[in-house]
């Protein structure tokens, strides 16, 4: 855990400390971060809605090393160029692998449900969002406590459920609110970088994954799964 922190902090020092590629004011800069986010989005919307069935008809294993591969390395991508283009290229490229996966999980849900995850995902990251902003100092010592519970949620699905298939419905509760908490946490460190096109869409790239795992724990949630 420690060394897991430390790296995190080193890189996050590295960010701050990035002033390559082109500056930008502080509008221009939260506008790259909201559209690069809400492309990211519309992605995973084309790919649930028009391209469910050959989504479906490949192999499931397939879209799981895809998604593996293609989240990952893409998400290497972006944190890693210094420049923008490489960095929206690499994000493109982790909303399409991510859609691939969100697609297998959607299609078990009812339309409305999915409609209505969607609808409460974009309002809670809102909100989020202006609390992050109204609240700087919060959300800045937020960072161990969320790793720490994330990763003690992800022990206690995998022995519960996975191992012993125990019923760990009470947990989709805790990690909705644990990926709250990341939104506003990225959100606050996103203003805290140097104002460049290419952090712009690093921090979206931090938000988008945060929304997405907030948006299938809702799903999870509230849901009704097709019959």
């Amino acid at each position: 855990m420690s060394d897991m922190n430390n790296m995190n902090k080193e890189y996050r020092l590295e960010r701050m400390n990035n002033y390559a590629g082109t500056a930008v004011n502080e509008r221009t800069y939260n506008l790259t971060i909201g559209l690069t986010l809400l492309w990211g989005v519309l992605i995973n919307v084309v790919m649930a809605t028009f391209f469910t069935y050959q989504i479906l008809s490949l192999n499931y294993v397939l879209v799981i090393v895809l998604y593996f591969a293609g989240t990952l390395g893409c998400s290497y991508l972006v944190h890693r160029s210094d420049s923008p283009a490489v960095s929206f290229a690499g994000f493109t490229g982790m909303a399409i692998s991510m859609g691939l996966l969100l697609t297998y999980y959607v299609t078990a849900f009812s339309g409305n449900s999915v409609a209505y995850a969607f609808i409460a995902t974009g309002l809670v990251t809102v909100i989020m969002i202006i609390l992050s902003m109204l609240y700087p100092a919060f959300f800045q010592n937020l960072g161990r406590t969320l790793i720490i519970s994330l990763l003690g949620c992800i022990l206690v699905e995998f022995v519960g459920s996975i191992l012993f298939r125990i019923p760990l419905g009470f947990i989709d509760y805790i990690v909705a609110l644990i990926f709250c908490g990341y939104i506003g946490l990225d959100w606050n460190r996103a203003q805290l970088y140097p104002k460049t096109l290419d952090n712009a869409v690093d921090s979206a790239a931090d938000i988008y994954l945060d929304v997405v795992n907030l948006f299938v724990r809702i799903l999870s949630i509230t849901g009704k799964r097709r019959d």
